[in-house]
C-alpha cells in the first residue's frame, strides 16, 4: 500500500513539474499562424508581406487593423513602404501594410543570414489563401504563386530566386515523426526493461508490439490535432493520450511480460512511460519541425 502511494505521488509530481514549466499566456489557446521559411534571399534591407485577395477595409468601419504600429522613429524605409502600399494587382494587396479586418501579427523587416530567413505571421487575421511579396531596398518586387493553407499552423517554404512557395504537407511528416519517436521509445524503455532485470529475449514480443501499437496511435493523434488545431492543443492531446497509454500499457505488461512479480511488471511499465513521456515532451518542438 505504501509503495502504491509513493508511486502515485511520483507520477503526479512529474506531470505537475512538466506542466508548470510551460509558459503561460494571457490570451489562452492556439492561434492560426504562417511561418515562411525563405531561401536564396537578396542582401540588404528586405521586406516581406502576405498578399491577400480581399477589398481594403474602409477607414471608417471601426475594425480595420493596420498591424504596423511601431514606437521607433524611422523604423521602416518609406520608399519600400510606399511600394507595398501601392501594390494592388487583380485585387491582391499586402496584408500588414494595408490592413486587415482582424488583427494580424508580423514583421516586415527580414533578418537574413546567408540567404536564409524566417518570417512569422499569426493571430486571427492570418489568411487562408495568400501570396508572398518581397520588396528590396532598390525597389525590386517579387511575388510568389498562390498558396492555400492546409493546416492551422502552417509552415511555408519560399525560394526567392525561383519565386515559388509551397506549404509542407503534414501527412508526409507522419512516417518520419513515427520513426523518430518509435526508435527513441525502444531505446529508452528497452534500457529500463533491462534495468528491471527482465530478459529481452523472453519478452521482446510484448515489448515490441505494445510499443509499436501505442506509438502509432499516439503519432496519428498528434499529427491530426497539430494539423487541425495547432501546437497548443496537440500538446494537450499528447499529455492526455500518454496518461491513457500509461494505464493501457501497464495492464498489458502485467499480463504479457514473463519473469518476476506483477508488481515489478507494473513498476516497469509506469517508470518506462513516465521517462519516455518526459523525453517526448521535451523533444516535441524538434519532432514537429522534422
Amino acid at each position: 500500500m505504501r509503495i502504491k502511494r509513493k508511486l502515485v505521488f511520483c507520477i503526479f509530481t512529474v506531470l505537475l513539474m512538466i506542466l508548470v514549466t510551460q509558459p503561460a499566456y494571457a490570451d489562452v489557446g492556439p492561434k492560426p499562424s504562417i511561418t515562411v521559411h525563405c531561401s536564396n534571399m537578396p542582401e540588404g534591407e528586405v521586406y516581406l508581406d502576405l498578399l491577400i485577395d480581399a477589398p481594403p477595409v474602409p477607414e471608417d468601419a471601426g475594425f480595420s487593423y493596420g498591424n504596423m504600429s511601431r514606437d521607433e522613429p524611422d523604423y521602416y524605409n518609406d520608399f519600400m513602404i510606399d511600394i507595398l502600399k501601392a501594390y494592388n494587382v487583380d485585387g491582391w494587396r499586402p496584408a500588414l501594410v494595408t490592413g486587415t479586418g482582424a488583427p494580424l501579427w508580423g514583421e516586415l523587416r527580414m533578418k537574413i543570414d546567408n540567404g536564409n530567413a524566417v518570417s512569422e505571421f499569426s493571430y486571427m487575421g492570418v489568411p487562408g489563401t495568400f501570396k508572398i511579396i518581397v520588396v528590396t531596398e532598390d525597389g525590386s518586387v517579387a511575388v510568389s504563386n498562390m498558396v492555400e493553407r492546409m493546416t492551422f499552423q502552417s509552415d511555408v517554404f519560399f525560394d526567392y530566386e525561383a519565386g515559388r512557395a509551397y506549404e509542407r504537407n503534414p501527412i508526409k511528416q507522419i512516417p518520419r515523426q513515427f520513426a523518430v519517436t518509435l526508435i527513441a521509445t525502444f531505446i529508452i524503455e528497452g534500457l529500463i526493461l533491462l534495468l528491471f532485470r527482465f530478459s529481452l529475449r523472453q519478452n521482446w514480443k510484448p515489448f515490441l508490439f505494445i510499443n509499436l501499437g501505442t506509438q502509432l496511435a499516439l503519432n496519428l493523434l498528434i499529427a491530426f490535432t497539430y494539423a487541425n488545431m495547432g501546437v497548443g492543443l496537440a500538446i494537450t492531446a499528447y499529455i492526455l493520450a500518454e496518461i491513457l497509454i500509461l494505464i493501457f500499457e501497464t495492464v498489458l505488461f502485467i499480463f504479457l511480460l514473463k519473469q518476476h512479480s506483477k508488481l515489478r511488471r507494473a513498476l516497469f511499465a509506469v517508470t518506462a512511460n513516465i521517462v519516455s513521456f518526459a523525453a517526448g515532451f521535451l523533444l516535441m518542438p524538434l519532432i514537429m519541425v522534422l
